[in-house]
């Protein structure tokens, strides 16, 4: 996969979730040492639900294109 087709995703998603941090979570200051830990948590989710979407719509593709048996 060429990163640079997903740049603007990726750009966009890292300012949805910093928003969302921002506002949602409170004493940032004091876990700011392992903020990266929980951001790594959540990044981590995204890309089990993208690998499971990209997988099955693989899936129904094959499934489109094989013959049936009648």
């Amino acid at each position: 996969m060429k990163k640079e087709y997903y740049q603007d995703i990726i750009s966009e998603i890292s300012e949805h979730l910093t928003e969302r941090i921002i506002s949602k979570e409170d004493d940032l200051a004091r876990r700011s040492r392992i903020v990266d830990k929980d951001i790594a948590e959540i990044v981590q989710e995204i890309g089990l639900q993208t690998t499971k979407k990209v997988l099955e719509n693989i899936r129904d593709d094959i499934v489109k294109k094989k013959p049936s048996k009648a």
